[in-house]
């Protein structure tokens, strides 16, 4: 019997799974279906341990401890990596619940929203017209409104799990997502005003002075000043919120108290390595994020583009084609079709961001040294 393999037993939310032999534990563990935090015990013990406490097994771990009131440990790039692919691939499916959420709603009203017509700047006026909405478009944003920040919380609720290793229903992540509503919302309005108010401001001023006809060394520096201030201003803010998805939802503190938490870490370890810092990890990841999106959805729309065009012989008929679908009243099928493919790039690729975020966020608060004090139930 002493040259027989050990075997295991795995324990995932009151369910036990097993015996296996640690073979097959470290092949979970790569597959991401074994985690630092999962329960495990010898065939014959009573005892249960933490799988991470097993060297065996996770010699190197990369899941983090988030055992209760201990501070979660940082985390290196390929951990990061590895984190959040495993999130991704887990819990693809309840994103895409989640996102569905938001992302219907969001396809309706494009489609409702009257155009906002481009000021005539040669004129000499910079007025723009801002159209009536129609009810149908009140209501969508309204809705809009109401699912968004569901979906947002839902998100976050679905990447955390998954990294702690709570082994939560969907209905039960919906209904932790719903309690958070209100503060999400908030904190959404705060966040999105800000950087509203700190574009249209400069902005309408740079386009007071491309009206004016007035072409002066002073009106070149003015414009030049105003337009650096506004890429300053809203650096700062993408500094300042670059975790409050994760401190608005899992937080329980407030809206304010969340935005105050998300600049704390963005701005934490100030003296650490450039990469090692919270502020530029996320600034990178949400840079390599956005080019990934840029780069699926120019490669989607091109078929589309393509196809439009297919019967201009010439520049100005082309032209002539883009203002015809510019101006038209209702969609045509093809611009419908090529809709649907950006919204699945954007349905498909929101929750990447989310499962990197998560993985960033716990490893800025290990970084910055603090406590999970609470646990979401």
């Amino acid at each position: 019997m002493s040259g027989m393999p050990e075997e295991w037993m795995v324990r995932v939310a009151d369910k036990e799974y097993g015996p296996v032999d640690l073979d097959a534990l470290r092949e979970w563990k790569t597959e991401g279906r074994l985690i630092a935090e999962n329960e495990i015990r010898r065939v014959g013990d009573t005892t249960w341990v933490r799988a991470g406490a097993v060297l065996e097994i996770f010699s190197n771990p990369e899941a983090p401890r988030l055992e209760s009131g201990a501070a979660p440990e940082s985390r290196t790039w390929p951990q990061i990596l590895a984190e959040t692919f495993s999130i991704y691939r887990r819990g693809l499916g309840r994103f895409l619940l989640f996102g569905l959420l938001s992302a219907i709603p969001m396809f309706a009203l494009q489609w409702t929203l009257p155009k906002l017509p481009i000021p005539d700047l040669s004129s000499g006026g910079a007025a723009i017209t801002w159209p009536t909405l129609s009810p149908i478009s009140i209501a969508l944003v309204v809705l809009v409104l109401i699912m968004w920040p569901i979906s947002t919380a839902g998100f976050q609720f679905v990447a955390d799990d998954i990294l702690k290793g709570h082994a939560r229903p969907f209905a039960s992540q919906f209904r932790a997502a719903l309690a958070r509503w209100s503060q999400v919302l908030a904190a959404g309005l705060m966040v999105y005003g800000s950087y509203l108010f700190w574009f249209i401001m400069p902005f309408t001023i740079l386009l007071s002075l491309a009206s004016s006809g007035q072409l002066s060394l002073l009106n070149t520096f003015l414009f030049l000043l105003i337009s650096t201030f506004m890429v300053y201003m809203n650096a700062r803010l993408f500094i300042n919120f670059l975790f409050w998805h994760q401190t608005s939802a899992l937080r329980p503190d407030g809206a304010l108290s969340a935005l105050r938490e998300s600049k704390e870490l963005a701005r934490s370890v100030p003296t650490a390595p450039k990469l090692d810092r919270p502020l530029y990890r996320g600034a990178i990841v949400a840079s390599v994020w956005l080019l990934i999106i840029l780069v699926f959805s120019f490669a989607i729309q091109l078929p589309f583009i393509v196809a439009r065009f297919v019967g201009a012989t010439n520049p100005e008929e082309a032209v002539a084609l883009a203002k015809a679908a510019a101006a038209a009243t209702t969609p045509d099928m093809l611009t419908i079709l090529a809709d649907l493919a950006s919204a699945a790039v954007n349905l498909f690729m929101q929750p990447l961001l989310a499962a990197a975020f998560i993985v960033l966020y716990y490893d800025a608060r290990a970084r910055a040294g603090k406590r999970d004090e609470d646990e979401i139930s």
